[in-house]
């Protein structure tokens, strides 16, 4: 006489046991069948969910890298003709927005002075604003979008709030107020 394992508890057993002595299953043959059926079914389903589950988690990861931590997505931002405040003078840029920073060219022959900048989302009233010194003719100046807070002092989250608006305000020479306006549509 030899011994097996049960099917129902994996217990070493007497091969000629009519019921398991750890778990107490009946070992004929239906209850046996009925078992052995029920594991390979356990076992086809396991093999079907591990690669949808890994596929899940593929997409998931994907996802996430793509939304948080990708290469930022550079959109060019357009200048907005006709905007209700001409402005005295309208500045020449250019401004790229890549992911959580702005690109801000300044083509212009001359310096903006006591630059105002402004970012608005469609989510909140009021913009995000920062002010800058002074960015030089034909020089670009980056800005991390954390610099941008508004009136209450909470910083623009480009993860959370959708950019509609960029604005440019800032003093030329001769004393004229220059602008630019740029968005998306």
């Amino acid at each position: 006489m030899g011994t097996e394992k049960c099917p129902f508890c994996g217990q070493e057993i007497d091969a000629a046991a009519v019921k398991c002595f750890f778990c107490g299953a009946k070992l004929d043959e239906e209850s046996v069948e009925k078992r052995l059926e029920q594991l390979h079914l356990q076992e086809s389903a396991r093999r079907v969910h591990r690669p949808l589950a890994l596929a899940v988690v593929v997409v998931a990861i994907l996802i996430y890298l793509v939304l948080f931590h990708g290469a930022p997505v550079k959109k060019r931002l357009t200048a907005i003709r006709g905007s209700p405040e001409s402005p005295t003078v309208r500045l020449d840029a250019k401004v790229i927005f890549a992911g959580a920073r702005f690109i801000i060219s300044n083509n212009d022959p001359f310096d903006w002075e006591n630059v105002k900048l402004e970012v608005s989302s469609a989510a909140f009233e009021e913009p995000f604003g920062l002010n800058v010194a002074r960015i030089p003719a034909g020089q670009t100046h980056t800005v991390d979008a954390a610099e941008f807070h508004n009136k209450d002092g909470a910083p623009f989250n480009p993860l959370s709030m959708k950019l509609q608006r960029f604005r440019i305000r800032g003093d030329t020479p001769g004393g004229q107020s220059g602008s630019y306006l740029a968005g998306e549509d």
